[in-house]
């Protein structure tokens, strides 16, 4: 019996420290479960499902645009400015649902969840929205720029502001609001334009719906004053990014003819110079 004693006695202690060993790896994972924020697990079913609809949405729209262009006698500048824009917004959207164009900002007044990916998609989808328009009217190059480095600006303050703690947040805010308004100011000055008709207002009337959105959206949402849900904010943000690029190139591209728009004026638009 001594000697079984003896035998049983490693595999015993071993059997001990394991035990412990599990029961002290449990309580860690519970104890840090308890404060710890993991994405895309804790989003609520509603944000994913918006943020899936978001990258599919643009990516069949890519795949559309690129069809579009593929199926022409001579390949389109505006085309391809199209499909590179929802190229860039089903990247991003992808990138928020599977977790890693977010953050969890715990060090404002209260946790907030930010999606950096959307503010990344924006700086590279919406000048490109900027460059469609600026083609269609034959915008000067200095009208061009100044388009799409207002729209620049406005994001990229957005973008500074929703990483901000305290009041500081909402200079930031205020700045991307001025630039939106500048944005906003520009375009209504467009529907002026010779060149303007009632289908190529339509891409203006876009645009500018979708300017105005993204500063409210930011004051309400996750980056201001909290006042929507998480659902909601995702929810306005994912249908309102889908009409402004997919909804904008399927009435651009479709209705490509009647813009009366010639792919030597389309170079012309852009690599015209003053003298």
């Amino acid at each position: 019996v001594k000697m079984n004693h003896r035998v049983n006695m490693p595999q015993l202690f071993l059997e001990i420290l394991q035990s412990n060993g599990t029961a002290a790896a449990g309580g860690n994972q519970t104890d840090s479960g308890a404060g710890a924020v993991s994405f895309p697990e804790d989003y609520p079913n509603s944000v994913k499902h918006f943020l899936l609809l978001g990258a599919i949405g643009m990516f069949i729209g890519a795949i559309c645009f690129y069809a579009l262009n593929y199926m022409r006698e001579k390949t389109s500048l505006s085309h391809a400015v199209t499909f590179l824009l929802t190229c860039s917004g089903a990247i991003a959207y992808y990138s928020m649902w599977s977790g890693l164009g977010v953050t969890y900002k715990t060090s404002d007044t209260t946790p907030r969840v930010i999606f950096w990916g959307r503010y990344l998609g924006h700086l590279i989808t919406y000048p490109l929205v900027l460059v469609d328009i600026s083609i269609v009217f034959k915008l000067d190059n200095a009208q061009m720029i100044a388009l799409v480095g207002y729209d620049l600006v406005m994001f990229m303050a957005g973008w500074i502001g929703s990483v901000s703690v305290g009041s500081h947040k909402y200079m930031w805010w205020f700045l991307s609001f001025i630039f939106a308004v500048l944005v906003i100011v520009q375009l209504a000055s467009i529907l002026s334009s010779e060149y303007a008709t009632d289908n190529s207002k339509m891409l203006i009337y876009i645009t500018m719906f979708a300017t105005g959105v993204f500063p409210i959206l930011w004051l309400l949402g996750s980056e201001g004053t909290a006042a929507l849900g998480l659902s909601q904010e995702v929810g306005i943000a994912c249908v309102t990014d889908l009409i402004a690029t997919v909804g904008f190139g399927l009435y651009f591209l479709l209705n490509y003819d009647s813009f009366g728009v010639e792919e030597s004026e389309e170079t012309e638009a852009l690599t015209n110079q003053y003298v």
